[in-house]
């Protein structure tokens, strides 16, 4: 049984659910706008990562256990699905008030409450994001404690 203890947002799992949303949102940008070159390298990031996740499942079956060192934060009780539903809606919340955030700036006269809103709206969702992320791999290694 080999031991490979992972580092949150590194090589856990919940870096890579996290990296694989985060991808796709990407690639749901790019196809909205017609970046067709930018659409397949994303395709190519978005097969990788899913390799990356298929030999962690792997590993982690074929081991029976799952260790990780996390980030240290408060969170609350949840299921896997549910942190997962969290994390999604947290990493669209991120890109939704970074985009809106990034406009503001281009306007030849930025409206500066609404750009400290949209900063406002990013430090909660990467706080969320980081909370889900930590119950997601606590609910893993939970999972596969022998």
């Amino acid at each position: 049984m080999k031991n490979t203890t992972r580092i949150t947002n590194i090589d856990t799992l919940s870096a890579y659910l996290d990296r694989l949303i985060t991808e796709n949102i990407k690639l749901y940008f790019f196809k909205k706008d017609g970046l067709t070159d930018k659409v397949d390298h994303q395709l190519i990031i978005i097969s990788e990562i899913k390799k990356k996740i298929s030999e962690l499942m792997y590993q982690v079956v074929n081991d029976g256990m799952y260790e990780y060192v996390e980030e240290y934060r408060t969170f609350n009780e949840g299921s896997i699905i549910e942190e997962l539903e969290e994390l999604i809606q947290n990493d669209i919340n991120i890109g939704e008030a970074d985009r809106a955030r990034l406009e503001e700036t281009t306007k030849d006269i930025p409206n500066v409450d609404r750009m400290i809103v949209n900063e406002k709206r990013l430090r909660k969702a990467n706080e969320g994001r980081a909370r889900n992320k930590n119950r997601i791999d606590d609910l893993f290694k939970t999972a596969f404690k022998k």
